[in-house]
């Protein structure tokens, strides 16, 4: 299929002129080129397999304005091996209050140098298997709709999720991220409150299972809304065993006159 795979270009001077008009046209293992700029009020639907999906010149800008496609997300990723790169997501809501920049349903995602920022969650991923998601050089700020069940980034039941060389920070009320995969491997992120945030924990893996947290920079700000900052099979340990939680060469900072560093839940078969 990728032999004869196509090329497409959006932008303001394109024959395209937004994702959306190529999203129900493109076919197994394309490659969608969108020019740097803004996007206003676009939400589609991505359902063929190994697509990649990527501003060149810059960052592309898709700007809901409140807008979700199925009342789920920005883009809806239903297809299967997608590639995500510069693109920035925001001001998405849903009637659900977890309108998302990327919805993912198909498996096996990779997100690499974007931006998700105003949403009511930046990617929510449900339960898919086999799936493994990638994340890296990207930024997630603002996210949430204050009511705590929504987060810069909600991870469902997966196989795998790899998070690296991220920011995630400013998230409202919700947690930097949670996620329910398997296996965890986070490194070398930061994850942060700072000044004015007003973020549950940093870093949420209520589930158990495998998890290498590694390499980052941890901090919660005064205004943090949970005295706590890393969680670890809080809500049951009901992933696929072992459930080991690797804490290793981070740096954790809690500027709250009280908290938890880290809480884990009795039963865990491994903490070091």
């Amino acid at each position: 299929v990728t032999l004869n795979a196509n090329i497409w270009h959006v932008g303001a001077t394109q024959t395209y002129t937004m994702p959306s008009q190529v999203s129900t046209l493109v076919n197994h293992g394309d490659t969608v080129n969108i020019d740097a700029g803004t996007y206003n009020s676009n939400v589609c639907a991505w359902n063929k397999n190994n697509l990649l999906l990527r501003c060149l010149n810059g960052m592309a800008h898709l700007k809901s304005n409140g807008l979700s496609y199925g009342d789920k997300a920005i883009w809806v990723i239903q297809g299967n091996n997608t590639r995500v790169e510069h693109i920035e997501f925001s001001l998405c809501t849903s009637t659900s209050a977890n309108g998302a920049g990327i919805r993912q349903e198909g498996q096996n995602l990779i997100v690499r140098n974007c931006y998700f920022h105003d949403n009511e969650n930046g990617i929510l991923a449900g339960a898919i298997t086999p799936c493994k998601i990638t994340v890296e050089y990207t930024e997630f700020n603002l996210n949430g709709a204050g009511d705590g069940f929504s987060h810069n980034l909600y991870i469902g039941h997966i196989d795998t999720l790899l998070f690296r060389y991220n920011y995630s920070h400013h998230c409202k009320i919700g947690h930097e991220l949670k996620s329910r995969a398997n296996i965890n491997y986070i490194l070398y992120n930061r994850f942060s409150n700072e000044a004015s945030g007003t973020a549950s924990r940093e870093l949420d893996i209520p589930n158990g299972g495998l998890s290498i947290v590694m390499g980052n920079i941890i901090h919660q700000g005064t205004n943090g809304t949970n005295s706590g900052m890393i969680g670890y099979g809080l809500e049951g340990l009901s992933n696929t065993a072992p459930h080991n939680f690797y804490l290793i060469n981070n740096t954790v900072v809690n500027e709250k006159t009280a908290g938890t560093f880290v809480s884990i839940q009795n039963g865990t078969g491994l903490y070091k």
